[in-house]
């Protein structure tokens, strides 16, 4: 003999029942660990898609922090604009076309259109329906009833947000027991 142990069949048939218990134990155990990763893996996404939320959230607050801090700071430049406007309108025909006077209306002119590039935008209100989102009667005037008649004071939007809205005139049909035009301030 060779000093090896010749195994009975009983041993062999214990042995692998043996056998058979520890790899259904392992695949119990793989199948728990691959349960296990799943639900890592399924947390570990959704922690992903919660910071990239987060992160786009964090980005439209900066972002409305800036359009806000912006829209006050070119609301205090608004009245800027209407004065230079009027001055402006109110040249007499002589003063118009002297090089000075060319050079203060380009220098307006783009100064306007800086605000235009950041997102300021004038309200169209004459001839428009009036809409109290973006007009502020005040007064009524005899004309096509509900139509802006003229604009006393321009209105803006910043950003299709209102930062003024438009001052005006509002029609008004004639009162058919007096036939009487009505004016009333509001």
């Amino acid at each position: 003999m060779t000093g090896k142990k010749k195994q009975s069949n009983n041993e062999i048939k214990y042995d692998s029942t043996l056998q058979l218990d520890d790899i259904d134990n392992l695949r119990r155990e793989l199948d728990k660990e691959k349960e296990k990763a799943k639900s890592y893996l399924a947390n570990w996404q959704r922690s992903q898609a919660d910071f990239a939320n987060y992160k786009k959230r964090a980005a439209e607050e900066k972002e409305g922090i800036v359009d806000f801090a912006n829209s006050v700071f070119i609301a205090t430049l608004l009245p800027i604009v209407d004065d230079m406007e009027k001055a402006l309108a109110s040249l007499s025909p002589e003063l118009e076309n002297l090089n000075w006077v060319e050079g203060i209306k380009l220098i307006f002119t783009n100064f306007k259109d800086s605000l235009q590039k950041q997102g300021l935008s004038e309200i169209n209100a004459v001839g428009t329906p009036f809409d109290p989102h973006f007009h502020n009667a005040v007064m009524r005037q005899n004309g096509q009833e509900g139509i802006v008649l003229k604009e006393i004071q321009k209105g803006y939007k910043f950003k299709n947000r209102v930062l003024r809205p438009s001052m005006v005139i509002v029609g008004e049909e004639k009162t058919k027991e007096t036939g009487e035009e009505t004016q009333k301030e509001e």
